[in-house]
């Protein structure tokens, strides 16, 4: 199967149009169409990278080098790539923490919620005899200003 006949299978297997592939890789529709009919012979690295990224296959395929068909099971959208392409240009700290934030946030997405408010479950051990209030009188491990201003703001009239 030539590239042009590759091109156009993938392009209607994604449910892509002319324009949609074309705005992908950054050239117009008739251009895509072009390809597809099999009018451009020599077409250029980049461009070749581009199709199969936005496709979804490999380089080998199109050019038919690797006559099995590569795709992948599933599509990423352009704001996805982008981030891939910003991925890839962090260093080794900068993925560490991407890769933190996406598994701790995956975990919270995909935990199993609970059936009557679709919230994920918080369990929290809370002791109803306990003061919790911003005018305590515990100020066993606090700094003497700070418990002069707190009792300076309790005795003030004004207040």
């Amino acid at each position: 199967m030539e590239m042009g006949q590759k091109i156009y299978n993938l392009r209607i297997q994604k449910g892509l149009t002319l324009e949609e592939l074309g705005n992908m890789v950054g050239v117009g529709k008739s251009t895509v169409r072009k390809w597809e009919n099999g009018m451009i012979a020599n077409m250029k690295r980049d461009k070749i990278l581009k199709i199969s990224e936005a496709l979804a296959t490999t380089p080998a395929y199109l050019m038919g080098w690797d006559d099995e068909d590569h795709t992948n099971t599933f599509s990423l959208y352009p704001e996805e790539q982008d981030h891939i392409k910003k991925y890839r240009e962090l260093d080794s700290h900068g993925k560490e923490m991407v890769d933190f934030t996406l598994r701790k946030e995956w975990e919270r997405s995909t935990a199993e919620l609970d059936s009557e408010n679709r919230s994920a479950p918080i369990t929290a051990k809370i002791d109803p005899h306990y003061v919790n209030a911003a005018h305590a009188d515990d100020y066993t491990n606090a700094p003497e200003e700070l418990k002069r201003q707190e009792e300076d703001i309790m005795d003030d009239d004004a207040f």
